[in-house]
């Protein structure tokens, strides 16, 4: 199947709005992982692990629940099912976590984490989608790269930062060292996210996606 044509594939899977191109073969990104850094305290240095909203000395929430917002304006039905998206791992810069959207489904709302992004760079991508019928679909490629006006909508987004598995979700508080917002980029390796829809203006794929189904 075509490059093209495999795009357009993963557009329509993951309600996707963007521009497709595909990369020329060359070496991997200049940037490379790097050392993700934070905004204050970093997960080696306290406990990662999602709980419940602590209290300070006075009383007041260290933790508040993330905002309930809108979706955006003209913002299409999306699948019940959340598509699966995996990787070795992925590289996020600009990231900002915005709140919780509900998005519209066929027969009611899907409650999801909206991130934004400026880039997200993932490597060796695997897709599983769910098709009509009861069938999977399947989509692999060895680096993906959204650009420009990044926004994911995923149920839930687990991974390793700094070797510490992290867990978002709409209904767990967000977990010590993780930031609203980040002006470094920050690299989650092992994601697994069940993603409900992406928004991007380009969407890159260094070789051709491979499609297959069951």
């Amino acid at each position: 199947m075509p490059w093209h044509t495999d795009l357009r594939v993963v557009t329509v899977l993951l309600g996707i709005s963007a521009a497709v191109a595909l990369a020329a073969p060359g070496p991997g990104r200049a940037s490379g992982p790097g050392t993700p850094t934070l905004d204050g305290p970093t997960c080696p240095t306290i406990d990662c692990t999602p709980g419940p909203p602590r209290t300070t000395t006075g009383g007041a929430e260290a933790r508040k629940p993330l905002p309930l917002v809108s979706p955006e304006p003209g913002q299409p039905v999306v699948a019940t099912t959340p598509s699966h998206w995996t990787g070795s791992r992925v590289t996020m810069t600009g990231l900002r976590i915005e709140g919780i959207v509900k998005l519209p489904t066929a027969d009611g709302t899907v409650t999801t984490l909206k991130f934004k992004l400026d880039r997200a760079v993932t490597d060796d991508l695997l897709l599983d989608a769910p098709a009509p019928a009861g069938r999977m679909l399947h989509l692999r490629t060895s680096e993906l790269t959204l650009d420009g006006n990044v926004a994911f909508y995923a149920t839930r987004f687990v991974g390793k930062l700094l070797d510490n598995k992290i867990t978002l979700a709409p209904d767990l508080p967000l977990p010590d060292g993780i930031p609203l917002a980040s002006a470094v980029s920050i690299t989650v390796t092992e994601p697994a996210i069940d993603m409900v829809s992406v928004g991007s203006d380009t969407l890159t794929a260094r070789s051709t996606l491979k499609l297959t189904s069951n």
